[in-house]
C-alpha cells in the first residue's frame, strides 16, 4: 500500500512551507509502510503507545485503529507539532515531536495509515 502524505502548512502555526513532511509537496514518493513499521520500532513508540493492545504501557492511546480515524495530511502536522487534541483537558505526559523527516516521515505516515480498527 503507498500512501503520500499531503498537508497544508499555512495552518500549522509557525511553520513555513519549507519545514512540510516530504509527502505534503507535490511531487513526493509515496510512504512505504512496511519501512514505517520500522521507524515506528526505532523511534522507540512503542514505549507510549500499544498498538491493538499489544505493548506494555498505557501512557499514550492505543494507536491500533488511528488509521480509520485520521488520515495522512493530519499526521503529518500533528506528528511534527504535537498539540493536545482538547485543550481544555491537556493531557498528562506530552508528545514529543516525531525527529524523522522526509522520507523517512512519509514511512512512518504510511504505516500508521495501514492500523485500522478490527472487524
Amino acid at each position: 500500500m503507498a500512501v503520500t502524505a499531503r498537508t497544508a502548512t499555512a495552518d500549522v502555526p509557525g511553520r513555513s512551507p519549507a519545514e512540510a513532511p516530504a509527502g505534503a509537496k507535490a511531487g513526493a514518493k509515496a510512504g512505504d509502510p512496511v519501512k514505517g513499521e520500522r521507524i515506528f520500532t526505532l523511534q522507540k513508540c512503542t514505549t507510549c503507545h500499544k498498538v491493538n493492545g499489544k505493548g506494555a504501557t498505557t501512557l499514550g492511546p492505543d494507536l491500533g485503529a488511528i488509521g480509520s480515524r485520521r488520515d495522512a495530511a493530519w499526521l503529518g502536522k500533528f506528528l511534527v507539532k504535537p498539540t493536545p487534541l482538547d485543550p481544555a483537558k491537556p493531557p498528562i505526559v506530552k508528545m514529543e515531536a516525531v525527529k524523522v523527516k522526509g522520507q523517512d516521515l512519509d514511512d512512518l505516515i504510511a504505516y500508521l495509515l495501514t492500523l485500522k480498527a478490527r472487524k
